[in-house]
C-alpha cells in the first residue's frame, strides 16, 4: 500500500527517505547536482545511500557496490534529462570520495538512529520532498544545470509557513541599505503580507531584515489569521544564524507564525560561498522577487539572477544614478533584466489575488484502495493536485496521439489551466518533472523520455 505523504518530523522519528536525505546532505561540502542525480537514478534516497555505504574502499564487496553506484548515477542523468559520458563518470567518482570521507565524520553508520542526532533532539524539524509541508516550487532548480534542488530542509518555527501562499513574494537587497532603500523594502513586504502572500528573505542585516519586519508590521495590523507569513533562509545551519543584531528579529518571525529555514544539516558555518547557494532557494521559494535596493556588487542581483532563471518576475526599484546604492537595481532595470517598481503600492500588480493564509491539511491514511478524484487510478492516498494534472495531461496526449514528453505535458497542462474559472497560473518544466519522478517511484507511471501511465491492476 502506498504511504500517504509525511507530515514533518516535531521531535519524533523522521520519515527514512528524509533522514537518509539528512545523511547525504551530511556527505556534501553544499548543494550537488551530481548526489541529485544519484537519487534520481535510485529507487529513493535509501537506496542511494545504501549504495554509498557499501561502496566505501574499506567494506566488503565494494567494488560490486561501486560499480551498481555508477549505474544508478548515469540512470539518474539520463532521467534528469543530461548527457552521461566518461568525464561525467571521472567527476562523479572524483565526489564520492568525498562523500565516503564525509560518512566516517558520522557517530554511526547506523543511520536509521540519527533523526535524534540531525534535528539536535528535536529542536528542529527536518522535511524532504515526500512531506506534505515540501515547497513543491523547489524543483524548478531542476532544470538549472549546474546546481540542483535541495534534497531536503531544516526548519524552526512553524513548518505551516513554506505552504501558506502558492505564490509568495521574496523581497531582497544590499545589507548597507540607505533610509529609502529600507523603507522600499518594509512597505513592498508590509502590503505582500497584508494581502496574505509568503514574504522570503535571507534574515540579513539592512533590506532582509526590513522586509520582515515589514511582514511583521502587517501581522501585527491584521492578525495572524489573515496576514502573510515570513521566512527567512539561511546559508549554513540553524544553530550558527546571523547577524547576533538580528536575533530579536528572528525570534518575532517564530513567534508569529514564520520560520527560519536551511538547507544545510545544523553546525554547518555560513561561509560567504554558501551565501549565493541560499539565494537560489530564496529565488525558487518565490513567485515575485522584489530587489528593494542594491549595489553594483550586492549579492541581491544574484538572487534576481536566479529569479530570472527560474521565470520568476523580477522587480527592481530605481534610484538616484548619483548615489552608489541605487546601481545595482538600476542597472537590472537597464538591462531589462526586471521590470521597474514605480511605486511601493503597486506590489499588488504582480502579485495573484490577497487570501488568507493556506493551512496544512494532513491527509489522512486510507484503510484500503481509495479512487482518486479525475484520474480513474486507485491508490493508498490522494494525489496531489498537480499530479492528478499530470495525469489527465499523459491522457490528453494519448488522444491527441502526442508523444507525451515533458514539454508536451508542460503544455497540455498550462493549456487546461488557462480554461479554467479559477485561471490558475501556470507550472514549470521542474514541477512537471518532480510529478513524473514521483508517480513513477509510486509505480503509477513509466518514464524513458516519454510518460506512459502504468496499467490498472
Amino acid at each position: 500500500m502506498i504511504e500517504p505523504p509525511a507530515r514533518p518530523s516535531m521531535g519524533g522519528q523522521v520519515p527514512e527517505d528524509t533522514l537518509a536525505r539528512a545523511v547525504l546532505t551530511f556527505c556534501l561540502d553544499g548543494a550537488d547536482a551530481l548526489m541529485y542525480a544519484t537519487i534520481k537514478g535510485a529507487r529513493g534516497a535509501a537506496e542511494a545511500l545504501r549504495l554509498v555505504i557499501e561502496s566505501r574502499p574499506e567494506a566488503a564487496d565494494h567494488d560490486a557496490a561501486m560499480r551498481e553506484l555508477e549505474g544508478v548515477f548515469l540512470t539518474g542523468l539520463s532521467r534528469w534529462g543530461r548527457k552521461p559520458g566518461n568525464r561525467a563518470l571521472q567527476v562523479f567518482r572524483r565526489s564520492v570520495a568525498g562523500w565516503h570521507a564525509r560518512l566516517r565524520c558520522l557517530p554511526s553508520l547506523d543511520w536509521h538512529g540519527l533523526d535524534g542526532w540531525f534535528t539536535m533532539d528535536g529542536v528542529q524539524w527536518l522535511i524532504g520532498p515526500r512531506d506534505a509541508a515540501w515547497p513543491a516550487q523547489l524543483e524548478d532548480l531542476s532544470t538549472h544545470k549546474d546546481w540542483a534542488a535541495p534534497l531536503c530542509l531544516w526548519g524552526v518555527g512553524s513548518v505551516d509557513a513554506l505552504t501558506s501562499c502558492q505564490s509568495p513574494v521574496a523581497v531582497v537587497g544590499s545589507r548597507g541599505v540607505t533610509d529609502y532603500g529600507r523603507s522600499v523594502a518594509r512597505e513592498v513586504a508590509m502590503r505582500a503580507a497584508a494581502d496574505g502572500h509568503l514574504v522570503v528573505s535571507g534574515g540579513a542585516m539592512g533590506a532582509d531584515a526590513a522586509a520582515h519586519w515589514g511582514a511583521l508590521d502587517a501581522v501585527r495590523q491584521r492578525g495572524l489569521d489573515a496576514a502573510g507569513r515570513t521566512v527567512a533562509v539561511f546559508a549554513g545551519g540553524l544553530n550558527h544564524i546571523g547577524p547576533s543584531s538580528n536575533l530579536r528579529l528572528f525570534e518575532a518571525i517564530r513567534a508569529n507564525g514564520g520560520a527560519l529555514v536551511s538547507e544545510m544539516c545544523p553546525d554547518t558555518i555560513p561561509e560567504a560561498r554558501r551565501f549565493l547557494l541560499r539565494n537560489r532557494i530564496i529565488a525558487a521559494l518565490a513567485s515575485t522577487v522584489v530587489v528593494a535596493q542594491a549595489r553594483l556588487r550586492s549579492g541581491a542581483l544574484n538572487t534576481a539572477g536566479w529569479g530570472n532563471d527560474l521565470n520568476r518576475v523580477v522587480l527592481a526599484a530605481p534610484g538616484d544614478i548619483t548615489v552608489p546604492h541605487n546601481a545595482g537595481c538600476n542597472r537590472l532595470i537597464a538591462h531589462n533584466e526586471s521590470i521597474i517598481l514605480t511605486s511601493t503600492t503597486g506590489i499588488g500588480e504582480f502579485c495573484h489575488a490577497p487570501h488568507e493564509p493556506q493551512s496544512l491539511r494532513a491527509k489522512p491514511a486510507s484503510s484500503g484502495p481509495s479512487q482518486s478524484a479525475g484520474t480513474g487510478e486507485t491508490s493508498g492516498p490522494e494525489l496531489t493536485d498537480s499530479q492528478r494534472n499530470l495525469i489527465r495531461a499523459i491522457r490528453s496526449c494519448n488522444r491527441r496521439r502526442i508523444r507525451a514528453t515533458p514539454d508536451a505535458l508542460l503544455a497540455a497542462i498550462n493549456t487546461a489551466a488557462s480554461k479554467t474559472a479559477a485561471g490558475a497560473g501556470t507550472v514549470g518544466i521542474g514541477q512537471v518533472m518532480a510529478d513524473i519522478g514521483a508517480l513513477e517511484t509510486l509505480g503509477l507511471l513509466r518514464y524513458d523520455g516519454v510518460a506512459t501511465l502504468a496499467k490498472r491492476q
